[in-house]
């Protein structure tokens, strides 16, 4: 068994072991994103396992983040994923990072964490001297097919009462940098980078309202995980919170997302009663950070 740089020329390869070995998250549809896409930061190592001319596990670390790492269920038990987290220690060790986490690199993540069900995963990792990291984080699942509260009949009178208000909503250009410069002004963090990400989604995955052409609120979707339907990022200015621009926007990417999918994913959840209100929670998922210093 030996392991290597990982390259596109070995995608297909890489998919099916993500298939076969991700029960929890759905890491094969996404796999050129997680194991070669950008981050907000740093270089993007992509690692494989090869037993002969098999490919039998899969890693990738970012920055300081593991993004993911998998092994072909036929090949557990053997070392494999242990040498693969040992690769993915020293190649962050080598990048002068000084300590790595699982799976949440803002901006360019599979989840929020482990998923908690994943019970002997946090288990092998807790073996080797990985320790659980802050609270659990929160993702909701809404559904956006059959939905009363999602419609484009919805949207449209959302959209309506915020111009009552004197507020333009519209989706976002493909091209509009300006935005993107307003949320990095205002928010920061790696909101901008899935903000430019969810630029580039087919039609454009943002919506935002504005106010005499200045940037009152946004709402994203597809900027992570693209073409899972996840939503997020979304702020609104603080001068103009509690007039119904969030929701609008919420709704607008919901019907949206509902054109291919039948649930939207929204991930690092900070106001779940909003998200309840809005459009109704179908269901929770919750994930565990681990950390090791390196």
């Amino acid at each position: 068994m030996r392991i290597e740089p990982l390259g596109r020329s070995s995608l297909a390869e890489a998919i099916a072991v993500l298939a076969a070995a991700c029960a929890y998250d759905r890491a094969a549809e996404v796999a050129d994103e997680k194991l070669f896409g950008a981050g907000p930061r740093g270089t993007t190592q992509a690692l494989g396992a090869w037993e002969g001319d098999a490919l039998i596990g899969v890693a990738a670390v970012s920055a300081n983040r593991i993004r993911v790492l998998a092994v072909a269920p036929n090949a557990r038990g053997r070392g494999v994923g242990s040498a693969l987290l040992a690769a993915c220690e020293a190649t962050a060790r080598a990048a002068g990072e000084t300590a790595l986490r699982t799976l949440d690199q803002p901006g360019n993540y599979l989840a929020p964490g482990i998923d908690e069900r994943n019970a002997a995963a946090i288990a092998w990792l807790e073996r080797r001297g990985w320790r659980r990291h802050g609270e659990l984080n929160l993702d909701v699942l809404i559904d956006v097919r059959g939905n009363p509260r999602v419609s484009a009949a919805r949207a449209d009178e959302l959209a309506a009462a915020a111009r009552a208000r004197g507020y333009e909503v519209r989706r976002a250009h493909p091209d509009e940098r300006a935005l993107v410069d307003a949320v990095s002004a205002e928010f920061g963090g790696a909101w901008p980078f899935e903000v430019e990400r969810a630029l580039g989604a087919e039609p454009s995955g943002v919506h935002v309202a504005l106010q005499g052409g200045a940037y009152c609120a946004f709402a994203a979707h597809d900027g992570n995980n693209r073409g899972l339907g996840w939503f997020g990022p979304a702020g609104t200015w603080p001068a103009h919170r509690g007039l119904g621009l969030g929701e609008a926007l919420l709704v607008a990417c919901l019907v949206d997302v509902a054109a291919h999918h039948a649930q939207c994913e929204v991930a690092w959840i900070g106001p779940r009663g909003f998200y309840d209100k809005v459009a109704g929670i179908a269901a929770e998922r919750r994930f565990v950070v681990l950390r090791r210093d390196l």
